[in-house]
């Protein structure tokens, strides 16, 4: 190869090396310059401690109901032979919504209306001759053995309402009830009160033991008067472990084994119970009161005849009180069969149909009045200390009120209950409805405690694959990355537990950010 050959071949390089490095520098210029173009991410910074107070709307989860609602129970037990209304309609407080097969109950009312009858009108036969009958010793006997007679039905009805009051309507409070070794089955704070009903509970059981074996020897020969007399202290002993059973239970604490709504069954069934033995106490005042009468107005018919007509005229008011006092509990049993609306309303609920066997106690059904709503929430100990009653609230949109806030905890859901008022028209809510709720806090906290959880809006964190992160803006307005431990998420707020101080100056919204970006501050 020639000398100007390899010039020429040398030059060749020279230029073809020469353009690509005017090439790259150019595509580098290019590159700087389309960088600088673009325009940097603009931001807002702020405290941690500013970001940390609760000067947010509080939000909440509430239940859209009734102000006058009633829930609906049965007093019997057995099948329903009729089921009068269906769900939605409206009714009248009193209104019968269903009723059980009650055919022995109103046959019971029947008999109990004759017997009454029957006594009305010999009462009014005593009244008439009280002053021109002559009624002779063998008459008054009559009058005695009947009342005698009288006495004893009252004495074994008696011993059916203890058995019936103790062990049909409140045995079922106690583990082994008929023993020496009951315990009443609720968690009680009073230990003296609980001592006592248990050895009352003892006490009762025995005595109802007893009375069953005297009431089967017991005639019309016995002295029937101190028979009464021993049974009213029965009674009055009887009510008395009642009393203190209805005490206990206002003051029971309710469990898993027993919930509110047991604790609730319990109270009916000893409020039925001592309804019974006062019922009892009286049937037997009124016995005592005409074998009483019975007894005088014999005495007397020995030795005046005329005497004779005052003491059946007693006989026959005493009678006459205790036909009234059977017709009223027949009355009254036949009552519990039929199912009535105790106030005027919608039925929202109704969870029986005609040929169900219904228990006692059991829900029929949820009647409200569906015009007059409000809005139930539920808050922590803590949230509860930034709301106040009187502040707006926005219920979905809607305007609403703080009308109540609970001033202890929910026994059910351990949190405390706030009513919200529903300002205008509420046609737009529809009871047992969820909705969302925004509150105003009425005293909003900012942070002091260095080392204290902190709580911040989710919008200022990024989710990594390393973990959660913070950004903050160094001298050089690059962003940095600050890692933190997250806690509980509230809402559309976190718990920090690390990783931050309230004298940080944070980005505030952290989507699409990362380390290193250069940005603008926006003041």
């Amino acid at each position: 190869m020639t000398f100007i050959s390899q010039k020429i071949i040398l030059l060749f390089l020279f230029v073809i090396i020469a353009g690509g490095g005017i090439v790259h520098i150019v595509g580098q210029k290019k590159s700087v310059e389309e960088a600088l173009a673009q325009p940097m991410r603009e931001v807002t910074l702020a405290l941690v401690s500013d970001l940390a107070g609760s000067s947010s709307p509080l939000p909440l989860l509430g239940t859209v109901v009734s102000r006058n609602e009633a829930i609906i129970r049965a007093e019997s037990s057995g099948k329903l032979m009729n089921v009068y209304k269906k769900l939605g309609d409206h009714v009248a407080a009193g209104t019968v919504i269903a009723e059980f097969e009650n055919s022995g109950e109103r046959a019971a009312v029947l008999q109990a209306e004759g017997a009454y009858e029957s006594a009305k009108a010999t009462q009014g036969m005593a009244t008439i001759n009280t002053n021109i009958a002559e009624i002779n010793t063998d008459s008054s006997s009559i009058s005695l053995q009947t009342a005698k007679t009288q006495a004893l039905n009252t004495l074994t009805a008696a011993y059916t309402s203890f058995d019936n009051a103790v062990r049909a309507k409140t045995d079922s409070q106690f583990s082994n009830p008929q023993t020496r070794e009951a315990k009443f089955n609720l968690m009680l704070s009073d230990s003296k009160l609980l001592i006592t009903l248990e050895e009352q509970h003892v006490n009762v059981e025995s005595l109802i033991t007893k009375r069953e074996v005297r009431n089967r020897t017991l005639s019309i020969q016995d002295n029937l008067l101190e028979e009464l007399d021993i049974m009213t202290k029965e009674a009055n002993t009887i009510k008395t472990y009642l009393d203190n059973l209805a005490l206990a239970l206002t003051h029971s604490i309710p469990d898993t084994n027993t919930p509110p709504a047991t604790i609730e069954a319990y109270k009916t069934a000893t409020g039925l119970a001592r309804a019974e033995i006062g019922a009892t106490l009286a049937a037997l005042s009124v016995s005592k009161n005409a074998l009483s009468a019975s007894i005088a107005g014999n005495k007397v018919s020995e030795k005046n005849l005329t005497q004779t007509n005052e003491g059946s005229a007693a006989i026959a008011n005493a009678s006459l009180k205790s036909a009234l006092g059977n017709l009223q509990a027949a009355q009254s049993r036949l009552n519990k069969t039929i199912i009535r609306s105790p106030i005027s309303g919608t039925l929202n609920s109704l969870a029986v149909a005609t040929g169900d066997f219904v228990s006692p106690y059991q829900e029929i059904g949820l009647v409200s009045n569906n015009g007059a709503l409000e809005v139930v929430a539920y808050i922590t100990e803590e949230d509860a200390k930034e709301i106040a009653v009187d502040t707006k609230v926005n219920i979905d949109g809607a305007n609403g009120i703080i009308t109540r806030i609970a001033p202890a905890l929910d026994p059910k859901t351990k949190k405390i209950e706030v009513r919200i008022g529903i300002l205008g028209n509420a046609r737009n809510f529809v009871n047992g409805q969820s909705l969302q709720i925004q509150v105003p806090r009425a005293h909003p906290i900012h942070l002091v405690d260095t080392n204290a959880p902190i709580e911040l809006p989710l919008s200022t964190l990024k989710i990594t694959p390393t973990g959660a992160v913070v950004f903050t803006v160094n001298a050089k307005n690059e962003l940095e990355a600050h890692p933190v431990k997250e806690g509980a998420l509230l809402g559309d707020r976190i718990i920090i537990l690390e990783g931050l101080t309230p004298d940080m100056r944070i980005v505030t919204d952290a989507r699409g950010l990362k380390a290193g970006t250069r940005v603008t501050i926006k003041e």
